[in-house]
């Protein structure tokens, strides 16, 4: 009778730890998606961008029509050159541009981080 009255706090314990985890996961989705749709725009997109440095990255931005390469840091941004629909040729064993998008999930970075952990 004593173990039995000493799991249950412990069972209780596991399960709202469970619990938060789940909701975490949950909470995590709405706010990706409530965060995209407030940075939807209707006049312009990012087509691709490449991480160059921790705060230095390469955009390929459409406005309209027109596409345009910049340059970004934590400072400014600077279009480095207007590019054609031509130029534009999607590199070989790259995932499909997303533009910000491609950001890692909850699930994701969780599973990531339980492969890192079983190797």
């Amino acid at each position: 009778m004593k173990i039995l009255s000493s799991i249950i706090p412990l069972m209780l314990a596991l399960m709202a730890v469970v619990g938060v985890i789940y909701l975490s996961y949950v909470f995590s989705k709405y706010v990706a998606l409530g965060a995209s749709k407030m940075s939807g725009t209707k006049y312009m997109r990012v087509v691709d961008r490449m991480l160059l440095g921790q705060d230095k990255m390469m955009m390929i931005v459409q406005i309209g029509e027109s596409y345009y390469l910049t340059g970004v840091t934590s400072q400014n941004v600077q279009i480095i050159k207007e590019l054609s629909e031509d130029e534009l040729v999607e590199m070989e064993g790259s995932a499909s541009p997303m533009g910000l998008q491609q950001m890692m999930t909850f699930k994701s970075a969780l599973q990531k981080h339980l492969n890192k952990n079983k190797e």
